[in-house]
């Protein structure tokens, strides 16, 4: 378990300016998920000493958004805010790390939620809580959501853009194959189903696809009750291993194996969101598994290249224990100066608002944080006039919050996902067996769990 008490007491101060030494810990650990911070000090970009800069992995229509959300705050109160937007969220994670080194850090950072473990244990930041107005409605986070972000009951960093996987398919192609477009399928055996239905038709070169990235796996095994790592998901206690030699982890593997030997899944590749959804909407493949945040430009692209857009909950072994959350989440530095944590917590305040986050929604697709929007949007009727949208909710409020579901908190984080998306790439493209692949994997991601924390320290 974290011990807030000791992380609150590792101040910022204490990290950026207690001398090297005091930047050990911090930094090993950053080494843990990389082999360098990508250009070092001299790439890290000077936070606005003018303004509240928040460091965003938000790109394209999505970063527009932000700006206008930061745009309209500063409208409202007159405090200057900046958008810097870094990267991909490794570039921003690697950013915020470089920031520590070099004693520069914005006032709020976006980090994946991936990552959520590896930032509380450089102690660099603070609770989230300590930044908001006192009257701040806590409470209206969405229960799964704020679940994942809250550390012994105290919300940690700020739910902002979130979202879980759900299935999209091309209904046109679904007829071409004699499928019936209403009903998508719900388990990975009716994905192979469908699948050879849609090639056998010639409706599309291939069945499915997905980018290859360990959150697909989180939720194969959350729909099945089986937490991913030990240690209750890593919440209990530094995780020792991976559940990759389990009747789950074979089922999974073996199943995808067996979708690339016939051709029925092509691989976009390593961590390739773009490549996955622009085989989807050039109409190669007839599924996709992707994010929720994919909704609004899925519905474009599906008008724009002529077919009609359907989608389903994220298919499941065989039960449906619940999805995973997915997406980021703002985190503060701790020892800002009290006038600049005010308006750090102000500008946190007023991006989570509902009318703010019902705007964030419809413009993005993730979903929007507060119970208090969504009801709005249901009162509006918003779920009846775009269904797509309503898809992630549905699944979301179905799902049960197990320890399986809770997404797994692991310190080295981007090396154990690294090692079961090789590793998966092994076994769906029989350079091994199935079981010397999860077995490989599985002490592989061991070796890295142990280097973490001999790197971290007690």
């Amino acid at each position: 378990m974290w011990d807030l008490e000791a992380v609150s007491r590792n101040s910022r101060r204490a990290l950026l300016k207690g001398g090297a030494a005091s930047l050990t810990g911090s930094l090993a650990i950053a080494g843990c998920l990389s082999d360098a911070l990508p250009g070092g000090s001299d790439g890290l970009e000077t936070p606005n000493e003018d303004a509240v800069t928040v460091w965003h992995a938000m790109g394209g229509g999505n970063g527009e958004t932000m700006t206008e959300l930061g745009d309209a705050f500063e409208d409202e109160t007159g405090i200057a805010v900046e958008m810097s937007y870094q990267g991909s969220y490794e570039d921003t994670l690697n950013q915020s790390f470089a920031g520590l080194e070099a004693g520069t850090m914005p006032e709020i950072v976006q980090i994946d939620s991936l990552h959520a473990k590896q930032l509380l244990d450089t102690g660099a930041y603070q609770p989230v809580e300590d930044v908001l107005p006192d009257d701040y409605p806590v409470a209206d986070f969405l229960d799964p959501v704020a679940d994942f972000f809250t550390v012994d009951g105290t919300l940690y960093s700020l739910p902002f853009n979130n979202s879980n996987a759900i299935l999209y398919y091309n209904k046109d192609v679904f007829d071409e194959a004699g499928l019936d477009p209403e009903s998508p399928p719900e388990t990975l055996e009716e994905v192979t189903e469908y699948s050879q239905a849609i090639v056998d038709a010639g409706a599309a070169d291939y069945g499915i696809t997905w980018p290859n990235h360990v959150w697909f796996l989180e939720h194969w095994y959350a729909l099945a009750g089986q937490p991913l790592v030990d240690n209750e998901n890593g919440w209990a206690d530094d995780p020792t291993t991976v559940h990759t030699e389990t009747d789950v982890g074979e089922t999974i593997w073996s199943w995808w194996r067996d979708l690339a030997s016939e051709d029925l899944y092509t691989n976009p590749g390593m961590e390739a969101w773009t490549e996955a959804t622009d085989l989807f909407y050039g109409q190669d493949v007839g599924m996709l598994l992707t994010s929720t945040a994919s909704v609004s430009g899925a519905i474009a692209q599906s008008e724009a290249n002529g077919f009609e857009l359907g989608t389903g909950f994220y298919p499941a072994i065989d039960g449906r224990e619940g999805v995973v959350i997915g997406g980021a989440s703002l985190w503060v530095p701790a020892d800002l100066p009290d006038d600049r944590a005010e308006e750090a917590g102000r500008l946190l305040e007023f991006m989570t608002r509902p009318e703010n986050q019902i705007e964030w929604h419809r413009e993005t697709g993730y979903y929007p944080v507060r119970e208090s929007a969504v009801d709005r949007l249901e009162d509006e009727g918003w779920f009846e006039e775009s269904p797509h949208h309503g898809t992630a909710f549905e699944q979301l409020l179905a799902s049960e919050q197990t320890t399986a579901t809770k997404r797994m908190l692991v310190g080295p984080a981007r090396k154990v996902a690294v090692e079961l998306q090789e590793g998966s790439v092994e076994i769906f493209e029989d350079r091994t067996g199935l079981e010397d692949g999860l077995s490989t994997m599985k002490t592989a991601i061991e070796s890295e769990m142990e280097r973490y924390v001999e790197a971290r320290g007690s």
